[in-house]
């Protein structure tokens, strides 16, 4: 049982912190790898580290949208 009184559920998360890190810092190392022999170095890396972010933001948020719907359907 968690803080907030929800008992957690084998199939509410797609993927967990590390997993979700894991394909956010991918995502940023390809960007970067791709991009930058075509832009200076400060905006692929920037542009990189700002998309991985934004890719773990995105997983985080379908996770929770899982989360919302499964308890929805068990009420």
């Amino acid at each position: 049982m968690g803080v907030d009184g929800e008992d957690k559920q084998p199939g509410d998360e797609l993927l967990g912190f590390w997993p979700r890190l894991l394909v956010g810092v991918v995502f940023a190392g390809l960007y970067v790898a791709t991009f930058m022999p075509r832009q200076n170095d400060l905006p692929a890396v920037l542009s990189g580290l700002l998309g991985g972010v934004v890719v773990f933001l995105i997983l985080k948020e379908v996770d929770e949208r899982r989360k919302r719907r499964r308890r929805q359907q068990r009420r």
